[in-house]
């Protein structure tokens, strides 16, 4: 498995002051409800101990995500974000600034945003019940050669986001454990996220 947690994109970061955002506080609350459902974090017995989840939303000139290596933390303060101000998938770039440089799933993000205007905030978790699961809940997945962090795995997802209803959730089959959910809003998109976790654990206690 490729080591996560690395940003694999060129990165053009201008340091600065906390971003001001609207949203950043409902975001920040979504991040934290995710980490204490372990759906973000950094265990030392996954991923060599390299922090895993992230989350983002739209705010006026781009939009605001979880900075990288945060996901060790149970609570995150202003300063834990970035504000990503320009993509370009193709060519494997982007621009951000604020007082840390983005998570490494900044390009996945950028798609989902691209595809899809109404998308309004996008949650990467890791659930490994979920995503060995997610054939049988019948869930949309990116190719297994996408890997976390490449265009090819941007563009994947920004097809299936194109293509999807929302609120959509994405199996990430290149990424180990790793799945995307995107809506319209924070407490829709969360929802999508939990409710399919809740699902996994159901369906998983049925057949032993």
């Amino acid at each position: 498995m490729a080591q996560e947690g690395v940003s694999k994109f060129h990165l053009d970061w201008q340091a600065g002051p906390v971003i001001a955002c609207a949203e950043r506080a409902i975001l920040g609350h979504w991040r934290d409800v995710l980490y204490v459902r372990g759906l973000i974090g950094a265990d030392p017995a996954r991923y060599d101990g390299i922090g895993f989840g992230n989350v983002s939303c739209r705010c006026y000139g781009g939009f605001l995500i979880t900075a990288t290596q945060t996901g060790h933390l149970a609570t995150l303060a202003p300063e834990h974000f970035c504000q990503v101000t320009r993509w370009d998938i193709v060519h494997n770039q982007i621009w951000a600034k604020g007082p840390q440089p983005p998570s490494s799933e900044a390009l996945s993000h950028a798609a989902c945003y691209d595809a899809h205007p109404e998308i309004r905030w996008v949650f990467h978790i890791h659930d490994p019940l979920l995503w060995q699961q997610t054939a049988a809940l019948g869930l949309p997945a990116t190719p297994l050669d996408a890997e976390y962090g490449t265009p090819a795995m941007a563009l994947a997802v920004f097809h299936l986001a194109r293509q999807g209803r929302l609120p959509l959730l994405i199996r990430m089959a290149g990424h180990e454990d790793g799945l995307i959910a995107a809506g319209h809003s924070a407490a829709e998109t969360g929802a999508v996220l939990l409710n399919a976790v809740t699902e996994a654990q159901a369906s998983s206690a049925l057949r032993r």
